[in-house]
């Protein structure tokens, strides 16, 4: 294995969420190189080529993002219909009228909020590559 060949199978190992670990014993076995050279060049081309390998990723990682995004929105909109209904939600069996409504409405926006960051963080990496 070359390093051209070596530093496509890095890029795309990487792209496809493999364990960094995996990928090291790979070139070592292929390469018929130590671990410490093998784990050194893994870095150095995760370095030079982080928006070819966040391009990769990104599919999945925008498809996570959008499913929590929509899912969070989804609770927040039925916690405020049920609220506006007059429904009581209790947490945890805490006697304490409509904390479960405020607890699971802000749950909702984290995982709106979580959604849109990792969006944009995925955005961003591919942009500044």
């Amino acid at each position: 294995m070359n390093k051209k060949e070596a530093t496509d199978f890095v890029i795309r190992e990487l792209g496809k969420h493999h364990q960094r670990n995996d990928i090291i014993q790979r070139i070592c076995e292929v390469g018929g190189i130590n671990w410490r050279e093998a784990e050194k060049f893994v870095q150095q081309v995760e370095a030079e080529n982080k928006g070819a390998i966040a391009l990769k990723q990104s599919p999945l990682i925008t498809l996570i993002g959008i499913g929590t995004m929509i899912g969070g929105l989804l609770v927040m909109i039925l916690i405020v219909a049920e609220t506006l209904q007059g429904t009581i939600i209790f947490f945890l069996s805490f006697p304490v009228p409509y904390l479960g409504n405020i607890v699971y409405f802000f749950t909702g926006l984290a995982m709106m909020v979580a959604g849109i960051w990792g969006i944009w963080d995925t955005v961003v990496r591919i942009w500044n590559s």
